[in-house]
């Protein structure tokens, strides 16, 4: 691993993981019995220790023309942008330690895969830099982003286990048709930096968001826009999506190698409601090197 990346971007273009879509709606956050979390909310802020890997991508190296590779994501939420009730305040477990607070401590996570390929490649050997441009495999079941809700609140960042043992709230799929993605990296220091537009939203077959959790919420699309974050340090995993009770139907467990890249991804979610967006407001991924990651300044749970 190289050694850690400078913020390259100015702090307003360097948030992570974010829902926008076109129609300004809040929704209310539940537990799914009823039991109300937090009222108007219009954005989830996942935790900075959540990580991505780029599976098979050591280096720019590998950066060349038609290369494909996979990319994977997890993280469990830290706070929301609406008004938050005592239950939420006191119970939501952020940590992503592996255990539980206390007896009453609950989780939200979210855990995504993309499969994507190299379109172009470019050196320059004066910079010592190779530019790419990316796009994704247009597979069925291939570009899903899902959400869980866990009172087993045992999501744990070393391990990469517990993201998707919980009961899933939220499935929805990244349209490879209106992906725009770009990656330069110095081949000396490891530095780099790239963005990537796309819209993910309920496109296939078992795509669903449950209203007895995200009430309210209809239709939403991803905008990320975040920078390259090496080493992983404290998002430094062995595994993605792995332990017992995960999805492994969607999300199959991954055992991190030494020919993988592994990120620290800092992301919020900012969610507006309504229709689908057109293209020209799609979701924005800065996906520093071919992942989601952001150096965000992370926030307390929100009053």
């Amino acid at each position: 691993m190289k050694n850690s990346f400078r913020k390259l971007i100015p702090v307003a273009a360097a948030l992570g993981l974010v829902f926008a879509a076109s129609s300004a709606q809040a929704f209310t956050l539940q537990n799914g019995a009823g039991v109300t979390y937090a009222t108007n909310v219009n954005s989830l802020d996942w935790n900075s220790t959540g990580s991505g890997v780029a599976k098979g991508i050591a280096n720019g190296v590998a950066l060349t023309q038609g290369n494909p590779f996979n990319f994977l994501y997890q993280a469990n939420l830290s706070s929301v942008n609406g008004q938050t009730t005592g239950n939420f305040r006191g119970n939501l477990d952020s940590t992503a330690d592996g255990a539980p607070n206390d007896s009453s401590a609950f989780e939200f996570t979210i855990v995504a895969k993309l499969s994507e390929y190299v379109k172009t490649s470019s050196v320059d050997p004066v910079n010592k830099t190779v530019s790419a441009t990316f796009g994704l495999n247009n597979t069925v079941g291939a570009n899903k982003v899902a959400i869980f809700y866990d009172t087993k609140a045992n999501a744990f960042t070393s391990a990469g286990t517990g993201f998707d043992d919980g009961v899933m709230v939220a499935l929805l799929t990244v349209d490879p048709a209106t992906t725009l993605s770009t990656f330069t990296t110095n081949v000396v220091t490891g530095s780099g930096l790239g963005s990537t537009k796309m819209t993910a939203s309920i496109m296939e077959s078992g795509d669903f968001i449950d209203q007895n959790y995200l009430k309210g919420l209809t239709n939403v699309s991803f905008k990320f826009d975040s920078n390259l974050n090496l080493p992983a340090l404290d998002s430094m995993t062995s595994s993605f999506h792995s332990g017992a009770g995960g999805n492994t139907a969607l999300f199959p467990a991954y055992g991190v190698t030494p020919n993988d890249l592994v990120f620290k991804v800092d992301g919020a979610t900012a969610v507006e409601n309504g229709r689908v967006p057109e293209p020209a407001s799609i979701m924005l991924l800065g996906m520093g090197m071919l992942g989601l990651v952001g150096a965000k300044r992370r926030r307390a749970p929100k009053a």
